[in-house]
């Protein structure tokens, strides 16, 4: 359901309805500008494992959602890897591209916590509430000692958390009351007990339905305290005391049922101030119900809030005063099963003996761009968990909900009743608080420190220089790459003496080589000082390390430690015997000859650009290349599908109903820069097919152009002044052997958990079917597959299979 389309104000009578508030649209204005300035997002990383080992890598994808949509905002992902202590392991940078993005981290060889932590975020997520923030924790298994200790002993303290329906307790008004039961590392323990009150006369009796979990319903007396005495797991006798009552008040009270969410509102005889409230249901910053409430006639007001306005997802429903004032909140889940799109996961061709070959096969029967991750593993080392995070339940429940939820993949395990009952659960004992109604009615916005980051932005200052003489002046901009490519750039400057250069994607680090256009005998540049640096956001914000984690590992059987063990002790061997050989003098590596396309494609493609399905021309083996006018001439039907009409400034470039995007030495150019690069400065040009996710475009394919290396190109710079630019990290890429060929390091013994991760797995309506070639190593008997992903409407899938 689209968003614009699910704002509806849908006003009821109710009893006896006077005339609608004057004030009715202020819940509608003010979620509306909460929605156009404050959109908030959410991460999803997809891992190729749930535990990995002291030396191996942790592979990911993050996907990035605003509500229930693909985020158009950010541009950049910033993901850290902590300690057990919450200290910064590692910090990466990396662009998101169509929503996605792609990295890694190394688990240092020497680590001996238990556990390490993998926190990622945009900056403008950094403006709001950092709970939001996505944290995961992961188990680290120790191959050092031969008892493996990866579970934090359980803490025998058990917090017990009372959670009155609606907010609060109140006098003579019968309220449902949900609970809490956990350990003191915040993992679910079960319980029963009994309510009592001061006399010790008994008033309900509780037990946990579900993960910690349950409600009892009680009708409290006014002045009355009540008391929960239970024995803990230690068979320790307990005793918690409930909330206090309050004197006046209202009670809210939520249940599904068919026709949607049906709410009960309920106040006391003392409760005479309130005799008609607003009642205010929203979803991810949309108004969806509007109802005023009467309570003159009646102590007791129900309806039900009709299901086809209300989106799968949490729906926060609140009841004001009159004056706008909070009196109850609820939140409960509506699920229409319309979260997800279909994918196809098959094994043409299964293969589970050593280096044996598979085939896997990917169909999305869906016509909407689709981003989506494969991981295959080792099923006995990373086999299917009960604790596993997975796209749904973490985009559509954990990261809307502040604490911490217990195994949340059980949530939208199965369609029944049950399962519905105990997710009532989850949301009677959590609370909505990406905002506060209080604020944003009364006019109090986020502060934003964060702006909405485009990719790595340069920022210049040009100081020495008066405004008169900085009046339209320009400098040119020579940015060279680590691996020689050259792009120039016209950038103009203020009077102020301030320049930007927005939406730049490198990798390793630039020098950028400048001087001041029209400037005879160097008359300014002599004057000028100039200051240039990168926007990325160079502090990571704080972290404190959570307690609540799931301690399950330790319940796997013993083959599950002992062959993680053998396998990262094997690894971690062979990559020591790698290193040394590589330091010993003398040695003759023989390998295969690579091609000429090969090494222009190692030489100057790096990133989203290095590889990828599409066309690659190299201008010497060409005759014919010098002899065209320009790039699109020289391209003109030789790339199947792709239109190129017109000419000079005329041109007009069309494929599969998109625009391709251009790049120059990779990086974002308009069609005139190509149009007027000389063939004779060209080295090789690419052309990807759609989609291609290296750019901000890419809908309708790619064409990058990159000009010649070498003196020529150096003797550019000589005189300029200069300075080095970070660019992002340069993705490590995953390797995943071919055993259909000869290659010299196929001698080494494979021991690979991970057989195969791709995090760039693209769909679109004229490539809904994709194969990929996978070799098991040489002793996995049972392999995992999970695919995950979103389309372009926002939309969700998962699917995962064993080969056995």
């Amino acid at each position: 359901m689209k968003r614009r389309q699910i704002r509806a104000t849908v006003l009821i009578t109710m009893l006896v309805l006077s005339a609608i508030l004057g004030q009715a649209q202020k819940y509608d204005s003010a979620l509306a500008q909460l929605d156009a300035n404050y959109p908030q997002e959410k991460l999803y990383l997809h891992f190729d494992k749930s535990a990995y080992n002291p030396g191996e890598t942790i592979w990911f994808k993050a996907y990035v959602q605003v509500g229930n949509n693909a985020s158009p905002f950010s541009r950049n992902l910033y993901s850290e890897l902590l300690n057990e202590k919450g200290e910064l392991l590692q910090r990466h940078i990396t662009p998101i591209i169509k929503a996605g993005a792609a990295s890694s981290f190394e688990i240092p060889a020497s680590i001996t916590d238990s556990i390490v932590y993998v926190r990622a975020y945009t900056r403008w997520m950094l403006n709001f509430d950092s709970a939001f923030l996505y944290t995961k924790t992961i188990p680290v298994l120790s191959v050092r000692n031969s008892s493996i200790a990866v579970a934090k002993k359980t803490v025998a303290v058990t917090k017990l958390n009372f959670f009155p329906e609606g907010g609060d307790l109140v006098a003579g008004v019968q309220s449902r009351v949900a609970f809490k039961a956990t350990d003191g590392n915040g993992i679910p323990v079960t319980i029963a007990g009994d309510i009592t009150d001061s006399k010790g006369k008994k008033h309900a009796s509780f037990t946990t339905q579900h993960d910690g979990m349950g409600k009892f319903s009680i009708t409290p007396d006014l002045g009355e305290t009540y008391t929960a005495s239970f024995k803990d797991p230690t068979g320790k006798l307990q005793q918690v005391k409930l909330p206090a009552i309050q004197k006046t008040g209202l009670v809210l009270e939520i249940n599904n049922v068919d026709g949607g969410l049906q709410f009960t509102v309920r106040r006391n005889a003392a409760a005479t101030e309130v005799p008609s409230v607003v009642l205010v249901a929203q979803s991810q910053q949309q108004l969806l119900y509007q109802a005023k409430v009467n309570l003159t006639r009646s102590a007791e007001v129900k309806a039900v809030i009709p299901g086809e306005i209300l989106p799968t997802g949490i729906t926060q429903v609140t009841v004001f005063s009159e004056e706008g004032k909070p009196l109850a909140e609820r939140i409960a889940f509506v699920n229409h099963q319309d979260y997800y799109f279909i994918t196809d996961l098959n094994i043409p061709l299964k293969g589970t003996d050593k280096r044996a070959r598979n085939v896997i096969q990917i169909d999305v029967p869906d016509t909407v761009e689709c981003n989506l991750s494969i991981s295959v593993t080792d099923a006995t080392i990373n086999p299917p968990h009960e604790s596993d995070q997975d796209i749904y339940s973490h985009l559509l429940l954990a990261s809307d909900i502040r604490g911490y939820v217990h195994n949340p993949g059980y949530y939208f395990s199965s369609e029944s009743e049950s399962v519905s009952r105990n997710l009532d659960l989850v949301m009677m004992t959590n609370g909505w608080r990406r905002f506060k109604w209080e604020d944003i009615l009364a006019d109090k916005w986020p502060v934003i420190k964060h702006p909405v980051e485009d990719y790595l932005t340069i920022n210049g200052a040009v100081m020495g220089l008066s405004k008169s003489e900085l009046t339209q002046k320009e400098l040119t901009g020579i940015f060279t790459l680590k691996n020689g490519s050259q792009q120039v750039m016209v950038i103009p400057v203020s009077t102020e003496g301030k320049f930007s250069i927005p939406g730049l994607i490198f990798y390793d680090t630039a020098k950028m080589y400048y001087q001041f256009n029209n400037d005879q005998n160097k008359i300014l540049s002599s004057k000028a000082l100039i200051n240039i640096k990168g926007d990325f956001l160079q502090v990571a914000p704080s972290f404190k390390a959570a307690a609540a984690w799931t301690p399950s590992w330790g319940r796997q059987d013993s083959s599950f430690y002992r062959l993680n063990r053998d396998m990262a002790r094997k690894n971690i061997m062979q990559e020591e015997e790698r290193r040394k050989v590589q330091t010993l003098a003398g040695v003759t590596v023989v390998a295969r000859t690579k091609s000429k396309k090969e090494k222009m494609d190692e030489e100057y493609a790096s990133g989203f650009f290095k590889g990828q399905d599409g066309y690659t021309f190299i201008m010497e083996d060409d005759p014919t290349a010098n002899s065209a006018m320009s790039v699109f001439q020289y391209l003109q039907g030789k790339v199947a599908g792709l239109q190129i009409t017109g000419a000079g400034q005329n041109t007009q470039l069309s494929w599969r109903g998109g625009s391709p995007s251009l790049f120059l030495n990779e990086m974002q150019s308009q069609m005139d820069v190509l149009q007027n690069t000389s063939m004779s400065d060209v080295a090789m040009i690419k052309v990807f097919r759609p989609p291609f996710f290296g750019g901000t475009g890419g809908g309708g394919g790619a064409i990058a152009v990159y000009t010649k290396k070498g003196a020529a190109a150096n003797d550019n710079v000589k005189g300029l002044d200069f300075t080095n630019v970070p660019g992002y990290l340069p993705e490590k890429q995953f390797y995943s052997p071919d055993y259909s060929k000869v290659e010299p390091e196929h001698s080494n013994e494979d021991n690979r958990p991970t057989l195969y991760w791709n995090p760039n797995v693209f769909t679109d309506r004229n490539n809904r079917r994709i194969f990929y070639d996978v070799y098991n190593n040489d002793i996995s008997k049972r392999l995992r597959i999970v695919v995950e992903g979103v389309n372009a409407q926002g939309k969700l899938t998962r699917i995962e299979k064993i080969i056995e």
